[in-house]
C-alpha cells in the first residue's frame, strides 16, 4: 500500500485536497479487448434434435442489435455450444461470457460457437438493468464531495469516464460477496456492474455515481472466483468501520450504518465458497433485522 499522496485542487473560493490510499491499478481506459465481445447467455430449453437445439441464445451486452455467426445482425443469436476452455461452465441465469463467435464449419453459419474467454457470474438473483460497465477504484479520497473516486468504462464500447462511487446495495447481494467485489475493484481484475447513473452535488461541484441493478465478479478455472485465490491467507475485518471480511486491506468510504455495529461482534472466517465473510449466525442475523 502506498503512501498517501496529496494533491490539491484549486476551484474559486475553495480548495480540494485529494489523496491516493493505495497504488491506483489503472487510471487509464481498459484496453478495448477487455471491454469487447461480452454476451448475456441463456439456455435454448426447446426439445429437438441437437445442434437445431439445445445450445445458447447469445445478445451483446450494451447493444440492441447483434452480428450472428451467419454475418446476420439479429436481437440475439443462436450457438449450438460454448466452448469453455477450462473456464466454469455455467447456466446461471444472467451469466455474461466474454468470447469470439466462430461457426462450426457448415456453410451458411447457422450453427455458431461461442469460444469462451471470461466468465463472469453474477452476485445475486437479482434481474439486471440498465448498462453494464466495467468499474475500477482509482485508489483517490478527497475532503469535499463528490470525489471521482471509480472509472468506469461501457462494455462493448469506448465510452469510459470517472465517477463518484458506486453503489452496489440495490444487487441484494450477500455482504461477504460485496465485500469481495470491493476488492476487486483494486485489483486488475476490476468488476462489471449493471446499473443507472444519478447526479450527485457538493463543495466540490457535480459528478454521477453508478447505481448497481447487479455486479458480476470473474470465474476462473475450477470455479474459483477472482479476487482470493489463496486460500491459506488469515482473513479479518477491514474497511473504514471494519465492516467488511476479507484476507486482503480494503479501502472504503467513511460513511456510518447503524448495521455496522452488528459485524463488531461478528465472526470473521472463510466460507465454504472458498472466500472470507461474516458467518452467518442466528446473532448476526437478528443484529441486522434490529438494524
Amino acid at each position: 500500500m502506498s503512501i498517501f499522496t496529496r494533491v490539491r485542487f484549486l476551484i474559486p473560493g475553495l480548495i480540494i485536497v485529494c489523496w491516493t490510499l493505495f497504488t491506483p491499478v489503472n487510471a487509464d481506459a481498459d484496453p478495448q479487448t477487455n471491454t469487447s465481445t461480452f454476451y448475456t447467455i441463456r439456455r435454448d430449453l426447446r426439445r429437438c434434435a441437437s445442434p437445431m437445439c439445445g445450445g445458447y441464445f447469445i445478445k451483446l451486452v450494451n447493444q440492441s442489435k447483434t452480428r450472428c455467426a451467419n454475418g446476420r445482425y439479429m436481437n440475439e443469436c443462436y450457438v449450438a455450444s460454448i466452448e469453455w476452455n477450462a473456464l466454469p461452465e455455467t447456466e446461471k441465469p444472467g451469466a455474461l461470457v466474454r468470447g469470439k463467435l466462430t461457426t462450426r464449419g457448415d456453410r451458411n453459419g447457422k450453427f455458431g460457437v461461442l469460444n469462451a474467454q471470461e466468465v463472469w457470474l453474477p452476485a445475486s438473483d437479482t434481474k439486471a438493468s440498465g448498462t453494464f460497465f466495467r468499474v475500477r477504484d482509482r485508489g483517490i479520497r478527497c475532503i469535499a464531495a463528490p470525489c471521482e473516486t471509480h472509472h468506469e468504462q461501457k462494455l462493448n464500447s469506448t465510452v469510459n469516464r470517472n465517477i463518484a462511487g458506486v453503489d452496489l446495495a440495490g444487487a441484494g447481494a450477500p455482504e461477504n460477496v460485496v465485500s469481495e467485489a470491493l476488492a476487486a475493484m483494486t485489483s486488475p481484475e476490476a468488476v462489471i456492474v449493471a446499473g443507472v447513473h444519478t447526479q450527485v452535488t457538493g463543495p466540490a461541484g457535480r459528478s454521477r455515481m453508478l447505481k448497481a441493478s447487479q455486479f458480476y465478479l470473474r470465474a476462473k478455472p475450477g470455479g474459483v472466483s477472482s479476487g482470493n485465490d489463496n486460500q491459506n491467507k488469515p482473513c479479518f475485518k477491514t474497511g473504514c468501520s471494519r465492516q467488511i471480511c476479507s484476507d486482503e486491506e480494503v479501502v472504503t468510504t467513511c460513511e456510518y450504518r447503524s448495521e455496522y455495529d452488528c459485524y463488531k461482534t461478528a465472526r470473521c472466517e472463510r466460507q465454504a465458497n472458498g472466500k472470507c465473510g461474516f458467518t452467518d449466525t442466528p446473532e448476526l442475523r437478528r443484529c441486522l433485522r434490529r438494524n
